[in-house]
């Protein structure tokens, strides 16, 4: 059914079950599992993740989870980086897959008016299925 997955990670612990679900899915369908981290330069301003001054290290705290779950469950996963809008990066580069996974925080009115919501840009713009997994924190 689904044989290339994409997952967006961020690094948070919210983001966790998202990528979990992803892992697994690929376990079970024997898909490729690709996930991106996409590091938004306009928006800086993360309580859960320690900014740092170079993406490219801000992709390796972003990546550490997946990879420590992907090694326990045996799925080999290829690693994107990209620099811009997490909500258009992600839906740019969804042609090129089966399925999209992503996590969501469930924000509604006032706060998902102000701080926007990647899931939804996803959701509405995707050229493929999108699976969103909502934290358990939420």
């Amino acid at each position: 059914m689904y044989k290339n997955i994409l997952v967006a990670v961020d690094g948070s612990d919210n983001n966790r079950c998202a990528v979990r679900t992803a892992v697994d899915l690929a376990k079970n369908f024997d898909a490729k599992l690709t996930a991106v981290y996409v590091e938004n330069v306009g928006y800086r301003l993360r309580a859960d993740v320690a900014i740092q001054d170079d993406p490219m290290k801000n992709a390796d705290v972003a990546f550490q989870f997946i990879k420590e779950v992907s090694a326990e469950k045996g799925v080999e996963v290829q690693y994107l980086v990209s620099i811009g809008h997490p909500g258009e990066a992600i839906t740019d580069m969804s042609a090129d897959y089966d399925l999209v996974v992503c996590g969501t925080l469930g924000r509604s009115g006032l706060k998902k008016a102000v701080l926007g919501s990647v899931s939804e840009m996803i959701t509405r713009f995707s050229a493929c299925p999108v699976l969103l997994v909502r934290s358990k924190k939420a």
